[in-house]
């Protein structure tokens, strides 16, 4: 099949989705397993994190560097090798004698699975024409959103049935069927003209800053936002920022020209999926954390909870790309952000007596406007900049989202903590155990408790415990409800921008315009 076949795109289509389902799911995986793993490499929850923290950063580090390295080699060339190289960490992993050996060969997964994703989606913008773009990057975006969703409940089965290395077995199996495809398909493809040399003076100050500023927000629960090490983190993303900032501006060719940022669309589909990455991201952690937290539900019963919404963006994004081909970007953008928000919104009424049913209804809610908002800002951003801008534009909005999305968990992690405690406060003040309604509950349970075989003062601690268990859960509901709200509030925060992106459709004859020439890859514009 010839490139130009509209057939040999939609193989492209399906081989880059298998690959990015495989990537993105293996990060949900691996945290239902990582008490198994504790337990076997006998280590602490500290330590055993790193396994987490460690691929993240990689993956962050990988994203900045897949535009010129596409460019170079080609992004054919280039997915093929990321496979290769995930599929080879992959089985690396499987065979860890160690915490330091699974660590460091998740940091080899990682740097192949960072790069597929800002690979794929340069790949779709370079095998379709505008007017299919939209529903390429739908179906494409829905194996996104499918894996995270999907990855616990594979991941327990998974891990309770066969241990979990086979984790890592079943993407060394999928890989290894994978990447002979992708080379069938891909491998004859020869690399573009030879791009300007890399900017390793941004590269590094990037790099620099990503991992500060990830480490930043994922160990500043736990160290303390104020603590030194902490302090120390934001200095040096501070720093290396600023150096990354200057460097762009003053380099020939920067590894992500600013000029990018002159294409309207482009830069507002970056900040409104920024905004979505922070709410969106932060409310896949909170919901699961409440029903096994609140609910007492364990991870696989969780997992088939969640599993209704996903199926909604499943069916709902590839319909938003098709639309967005015909309607533009702009109102299923503003539609899918008001349903969004609106259903974190709702979330605040749920508590620990709440159905699963409910649950599910709001889920199903989440699902459309996550399935109308999400390919449509993609496809926007991708449509504003032309095919040889392509690999920058991916892999700046998966580093935003990436940023984002790190940021989202870490803001409402804190802010459920702070408003448990609030709660609490307010709640033990109006909950005296020592007089009026606390009394009365209180020996009402002590006598429950005498009745069924305790002794007097074990009765007693008995019922004051029941009584804090209550006071502690009511406050843990009233704080999830708080931080849900917040996370309607952020992600509204991309409804204005969203106003503003252009009611431009994709035609053919646009399509001419784009793919004319235009400056090289990384070339600092005029």
């Amino acid at each position: 099949m010839e490139r130009d076949d509209s057939s040999y795109r939609w193989v492209i289509l399906g081989i880059v989705m298998a690959g990015t389902f495989m990537a993105i799911m293996d990060i949900s995986t691996v945290n239902v397993a990582l008490p198994r793993i504790m337990t076997s490499m006998r280590t602490d929850v500290k330590t055993v994190t790193w396994i987490i923290t460690a691929s993240m950063l990689s993956a962050a580090v990988t994203m900045p560097s897949t535009a010129w390295l596409g460019s170079r080699f080609g992004f054919e060339r280039m997915y093929i090798f990321s496979l290769l190289v995930f599929t080879l960490g992959s089985g690396l992993c499987s065979i860890a004698w160690s915490l330091p050996s699974l660590i460091f060969f998740r940091v080899i997964q990682a740097t192949g699975g960072g790069a597929m994703q800002p690979i794929g989606m340069a790949l779709m913008v370079q095998y379709f024409p505008l007017e299919e773009r939209g529903r390429a990057l739908g179906l494409w975006g829905t194996v996104a959103m499918l894996a995270p969703t999907l990855g616990p409940t594979t991941g327990g089965y998974l891990t309770d049935w066969f241990g979990w290395r086979s984790l890592f077995w079943l993407h060394l199996v999928v890989g290894s069927v994978i990447i002979p495809l992708s080379i069938q398909a891909m491998g004859g493809k020869k690399a573009g003209p030879k791009p300007p040399p890399f900017d390793w003076q941004g590269y590094i100050a990037l790099a620099i800053f990503l991992i500060a500023v990830l480490l930043g927000f994922d160990q500043g629960q736990e160290q303390g936002w104020y603590s030194s090490p902490i302090l120390l983190a934001w200095a040096v993303g501070i720093i290396a920022f600023t150096t990354f900032f200057v460097s762009e501006l003053t380099v020939l060719h920067p590894i992500f020209p600013f000029g990018l940022l002159r294409h309207r669309d482009f830069t507002l589909g970056l900040f409104v999926s920024l905004t979505l990455s922070v709410g969106l991201f932060g409310a896949i952690f909170l919901v699961p954390l409440f029903m096994q937290n609140i609910q007492w539900h364990n991870t696989i019963q969780t997992g088939l909870v969640l599993m209704p919404g996903a199926i909604m963006m499943a069916i709902f994004m590839p319909l938003s790309g098709y639309l967005t081909d015909r309607i533009g970007a702009r109102p299923l953008v503003a539609v899918g952000i008001t349903i969004t928000a609106l259903s974190f919104y709702l979330y605040h009424q749920i508590d620990m007596y709440s159905s699963v049913w409910d649950i599910i209804s709001l889920q199903l809610i989440r699902g459309v406007g996550v399935g109308l908002m999400m390919t449509p800002t993609t496809t926007a951003a991708m449509n504003a900049v032309d095919r040889l801008q392509a690999g920058t534009a991916s892999a700046l909005l998966s580093v935003g989202q990436r940023v984002g999305g790190s940021f989202g968990i870490a803001f409402l992690a804190t802010m459920l903590q702070r408003r448990t405690i609030v709660h609490l406060e307010s709640l033990s003040d109006r909950i005296t155990v020592m007089g009026g309604t606390g009394t009365d509950a209180v020996n009402q349970l002590k006598y429950a408790a005498l009745s069924i075989g305790y002794g007097g003062t074990d009765a007693l601690n008995v019922a004051y415990g029941t009584v804090m268990t209550f006071v502690s859960k009511s406050a843990q509901t009233r704080a999830f409800g708080d931080v849900f709200v917040m996370a309607a509030f952020l992600t509204f925060l991309g409804f204005p921008a969203a106003l503003f992106l252009s009611r431009r459709i994709p035609r053919r004859e646009a399509l001419m315009s784009k793919d004319s020439p235009s400056p090289p890859l990384n070339t600092k514009p005029d």
